[in-house]
């Protein structure tokens, strides 16, 4: 039986941290926010949460970076109408990870 060994993908760091999530209207079934987040890579691990109740019918879909010093939020609204998520803290944390991009053929 072989082994195999994954010598990439290793978390080298990971931070936690605050921003805030501002208003969001939209009536459409999915939108994308944009948020600030100076150091963060375009290579990074992103995730978050946001620390107060979300609007009822809509939630966080997607959380990722493309471009550095930036993170978008795709939000979803399951509701059929306008909404709109209150302004609110939001946590994110970001890992960057040893050797990013991490090769598409990874095992």
């Amino acid at each position: 039986m072989s082994k195999t060994t994954i010598s990439r993908g290793n978390v080298l760091a990971q931070t936690i941290v605050q921003v805030t999530f501002p208003s969001t209207t939209f009536s459409t079934t999915t939108t994308e926010v944009n948020i600030s987040v100076p150091g963060v890579k375009a290579s990074d691990f992103v995730q978050a949460q946001i620390d107060a109740a979300m609007t009822v019918g809509t939630g966080i879909g997607n959380v990722y970076t493309n471009t550095d010093n930036q993170v978008t939020v795709r939000l979803f609204n399951l509701t059929g109408s306008s909404v709109t998520q209150a302004a609110a803290t939001m946590l994110i944390t970001v890992k960057s990870c040893e050797d990013s991009p991490i090769p598409a053929n990874v095992v």
